[in-house]
């Protein structure tokens, strides 16, 4: 197989941060037929996260992905409408599996997609943990998957760099409403057969 079955069990470090975004903006070519992207006032929110996969999961790669929240036949989703990594095994799994647009990208100085610098720190209590589904359509095709996900979060300044012309740059200005770390994190990812 070119990629480990569902599900993936992952392990790494996480920053993420949030933008209010007019909704105009946002790619939504990636909704399923009976999703909508939840808006505040003309705006959605969008969040942004670079994430490197470390050994002790199904794969080890890194990876920068937008996601919004979305009402998904009435209940709430997060669809993921751009995503790049670094792994030809992360792109096929996550297309082919859960029909999440992943591309082929390299990071680290110079990138042309976006750069973050984290600062700052402020430890939150215990550990945090969400779960629940991803909402996509890929080819024609409508995937929703199961997902959980914790850690051990910090709030963090997150000073992110999206060049105007790149396919970040409806980003580009923008300030966080929020940003949180982890090192600690934990994703499971799709469901067993």
């Amino acid at each position: 197989m070119r990629y480990p079955p569902e599900p993936w069990h992952m392990r790494g470090s996480l920053v993420i941060s949030v933008f209010r975004v007019p909704r105009e903006l946002v790619p939504h070519a990636h909704l399923p037929s009976g999703a909508r992207m939840i808006t505040v006032a003309g705006n959605a929110f969008v969040a942004v996260a670079f994430v490197t996969y470390e050994p002790g999961g199904e794969l080890t790669y890194d990876e920068l992905l937008v996601a919004t929240p979305v009402n998904d036949q009435g209940r709430i989703a997060v669809s993921v409408p751009q995503i790049w990594v670094d792994s030809e095994a992360s792109r096929l799994g996550g297309r082919e599996m859960w029909g999440i647009p992943k591309q082929l990208a390299k990071f680290g100085q110079g990138s042309s997609i976006a750069g973050v610098a984290v600062s700052g720190g402020v430890r939150l209590p215990g550990e945090w943990a969400a779960k629940g589904w991803t909402a996509q359509r890929l080819d024609g095709r409508d995937v929703r998957t199961k997902m959980r996900l914790s850690g051990r979060f910090r709030l963090v300044r997150a000073a992110w760099m999206f060049p105007v012309d790149g396919p970040l740059g409806y980003l580009t200005g923008r300030t966080p409403l929020v940003s949180l770390a982890t090192r600690t994190m934990r994703l499971t990812f799709g469901q067993a057969s």
